[in-house]
């Protein structure tokens, strides 16, 4: 079941992001989110990030004690240095019970589709 589960969410994830790209000039509602979740290493958060977006590295492995922190019944936004990278890390949240993921994709993509722009 838990297989399944991982398969769905990873199709659902390429599904929105490539949704998202077709219609780039639109820009995601942050609104009601409870957090945007940048999972890029702390060097590449540093000197470029969206704007409100708080960093939990996904590949040294603090991101998990991190997230499970969070409400499971809010909306995040996730993005990180690849799709692929975002996707495995939207899979953990889900895997802790989080409902409201959206995979935004890359940092490159996240920029496209989030009206808050960067720090530099």
């Amino acid at each position: 079941m838990t297989k399944f589960k991982f398969a769905l969410a990873s199709i659902f994830a390429l599904v929105l992001v490539l949704g998202v790209s077709a219609c780039s000039p639109g820009k995601l509602d942050v609104t009601d989110v409870k957090a945007i979740i940048d999972i890029r290493t702390p060097e590449d958060f540093a000197p470029s990030h969206i704007v409100g977006s708080i960093n939990f590295d996904f590949e040294r492995g603090d991101y998990l004690a991190n997230v499970s922190l969070f409400e499971r019944g809010g909306k995040y936004y996730l993005y990180g240095a690849s799709e692929e990278q975002s996707a495995n890390a939207m899979n953990e949240m889900f895997s802790l019970g989080f409902t409201n993921v959206v995979n935004l994709g890359s940092f490159e993509d996240a920029q496209r589709v989030l009206p808050l722009g960067i720090t530099q």
